[in-house]
């Protein structure tokens, strides 16, 4: 069975001291695993070489992105809402 690789994903930071935007670059496995079990996420910024532990706003501003950036494209079916799926 082939391996495969684990997407790098970016989404924007701004530094806490400078204010200046940047990106993030992470493991996708590893951000929606913190986001899933509401574990913090370490930021950097490589302009004032700062590290910081995303506060709440960063989190869900963070959440948000990846929420956009879900595959659910327009040939996706959305799941019924309030209706039992059976298999009879």
């Amino acid at each position: 069975m082939r391996s495969i690789p684990d997407e790098l994903v970016c989404f924007p930071v701004s530094c806490p001291i400078c204010r200046k935007p940047s990106f993030a670059e992470y493991r996708r496995s590893d951000v929606l695993a913190a986001l899933i079990n509401d574990r913090s996420i370490r930021l950097h910024a490589s302009c004032c070489h700062e590290s910081w532990t995303a506060g709440y706003i960063e989190m869900q501003q963070i959440r948000a992105f990846f929420g956009a950036a879900r595959s659910d494209g327009p040939d996706r079916t959305p799941t019924p809402k309030g209706r039992e799926l059976h298999n009879d």
